[in-house]
């Protein structure tokens, strides 16, 4: 069964990948048993924390002395947690969370601890830790498709469609759905008909009135992705109804700003990220609009901005690379710089908005139009 579904994508709050697995609220199927040790993630050595964040720490810590601490009662705290970190765009809850999975001996887990564990790394990039996880949780659970689904989103992140397509067929079984139509029709507009593709959804969500909503939320975003991709104009009205639907999430609210840049509509871009100037992305894409209005409000975002991101060099957080490299080429217009942060981006996501800042940056720093990025295993691609 699936819990969440959203953050499309692996990586927590920034444009291009979509939401990470948000909270569907169905319960996990069945397996109670523990499946081992292993796979530690290192403690903060200190944690920063808002009020909210505070309350929340206070909350979890206080729910159950550790002796009594279930493994139900420990996913249920972690997926909170995990929540709390989408919808506020901050990591500092999954440290709390790392926190409260170091109560719990390992012998104890069950696959739902497992799971949520995985969720944590895939919002912080831990891309082959989470993956080893939901091997973990697949290996006790081979039907879980809220594993699956992790494993879809992560794979599109790293641009493996090879394990894209394999999850995505996991998920169409027993029976395909909006679910499995969605994942299905958007790995099919990578190919060689990407339109055919993108009408297929389409006409599918408009008769799917009998799926959940969450499932009808989920191929409505997949649609805005697909359609900015191909340059449709539809995919304004996308993203319109899909901050309609839950204005609180900060993905398709940065999706959806980082379109209306590319349209050229900068001041619509201040009117929906007014507010948000705490969450890095939106603060990016809003100073990247101050900066082409040539507002006076850019040179006090401009500056907190970058003592934020002199912060985290200091702290050596790398969870901003396409913040870092989109603040480099819009507003400080250092091309060379920016692309040193892309190609870090590149390491480890493949999407095609980082595929999109990588072409960018490679161009206005000079290389040539078939400038192309070697990785380390050879491959070369873009």
């Amino acid at each position: 069964m699936i819990f969440s579904v959203s953050n499309k994508g692996g990586r927590g709050l920034r444009p291009g990948v979509f939401p990470i697995l948000g909270m569907l609220c169905f319960p996990l199927a069945g397996w109670a048993g523990a499946i081992g040790t292993e796979i530690k993630l290192p403690a903060r050595d200190a944690v920063v924390l808002s009020v909210k964040e505070t309350a929340a720490a206070t909350a979890a810590s206080a729910v159950l002395p550790v002796a009594l601490r279930s493994p139900d009662r420990l996913a249920k705290e972690l997926r909170g947690l995990i929540d709390l970190s989408r919808t506020t765009g901050s990591p500092r809850p999954l440290g709390l969370a790392v926190g409260l999975l170091n109560q719990l001996p390992q012998d104890r887990w069950t696959p739902d601890v497992y799971l949520m564990r995985a969720t944590i790394h895939q919002r912080l990039h831990r891309f082959d830790q989470a993956e080893a996880d939901l091997a973990r949780v697949l290996k006790a659970q081979p039907d879980n498709r809220q594993a699956w689904l992790t494993r879809y989103s992560i794979a599109m992140v790293r641009n493996d469609l090879v394990a894209a397509e394999l999850a995505c067929n996991k998920l169409a079984q027993p029976r395909p759905g909006l679910l499995s139509a969605s994942c299905t029709q958007e790995l099919a507009s990578l190919g060689a008909q990407p339109r055919q593709a993108y009408d297929l959804l389409r006409q599918r969500l408009d008769v799917s009135g009998s799926a959940g909503a969450i499932e009808r939320d989920y191929a409505l975003i997949t649609l805005a992705e697909m359609a900015s991709r191909l340059g449709l104009p539809e995919a304004d009205g996308y993203w319109q109804r899909g901050l309609l639907q839950a204005p609180d999430d900060l993905y398709r609210r940065a999706r959806y700003a980082d379109w209306l840049l590319a349209q050229g509509r900068p001041a619509e871009v201040l009117v929906i990220t007014d507010g948000f100037n705490e969450i890095d992305t939106l603060a990016v894409l809003r100073a990247i609009a101050l900066t082409r209005l040539d507002d006076p409000q850019q040179p006090g975002l401009v500056s907190e901005l970058d003592e934020r991101f002199r912060e985290a060099r200091w702290r050596g957080e790398n969870l901003h690379h396409w913040e870092y490299a989109r603040f480099l080429l819009d507003v400080k217009g250092d091309a060379d710089a920016a692309l040193e942060m892309a190609l870090a981006n590149w390491e480890t996501q493949r999407a095609h908005p980082d595929r999109e800042l990588l072409i960018r940056a490679a161009a206005r720093a000079g290389k040539s139009p078939n400038f192309a990025v070697e990785l380390r295993d050879g491959e070369s691609t873009l």
